[in-house]
């Protein structure tokens, strides 16, 4: 019995070639993986070849100038960036990243699929992000005060008489 092709739902997507390129694309709330599209290609190329940067590479073939980046304020101060780029088919390219490496990057080709995408996946990445900041200025704000106490003010209270 030959083995059945599991069927998906949402945009026909193009398998990739034994041993090709391949790129995480979630449609119709699944991951698959699938054959890039010739824009990402075009950004491989540049950033392998011409020693273009991966997100300017990304820029110029997705013709999107301005990714979008969270967290908005000071990266050297972020555990997580979310950057994401429009594609021009009307998707998005969105990469998740650490200080170390990129840790999820995703291809969103349909538009209606993003809504979903963002809120499983982005918007928990982005609570790790500020849960992690709370954290750092809680230590910050101990530490401070260990350093730096405060001296004690009298109080009118009647154990203190």
């Amino acid at each position: 019995m030959a083995e059945e092709e599991e069927v998906v739902s949402g945009l026909a997507l193009e398998p990739p070639e034994p041993g090709g390129e391949e790129l995480v694309t979630y449609t119709a709330g699944r991951f698959v993986v699938a054959a890039p599209p010739s824009w990402y290609l075009m950004a491989v190329r540049a950033a392998e070849n011409d020693q273009v940067s991966w997100p300017q590479a990304l820029a110029d073939a997705t013709g999107c100038s301005e990714a979008r980046l969270l967290p908005i304020d000071d990266l050297a101060q972020a555990d997580l960036s979310v950057w994401c780029w429009l594609t021009p088919e009307g998707g998005r390219y969105v990469e998740i990243v650490d200080a170390t490496a990129c840790q999820l990057a995703v291809y969103v080709p349909d538009p209606a699929d993003w809504p979903t995408f963002w809120a499983d996946f982005v918007v928990p990445a982005l609570q790790v992000q500020v849960l992690a900041s709370l954290r750092r200025e809680l230590v910050r704000l101990r530490v401070r005060r260990r350093v730096n106490p405060r001296p004690r003010r009298a109080s009118s209270s009647p154990r203190n008489r």
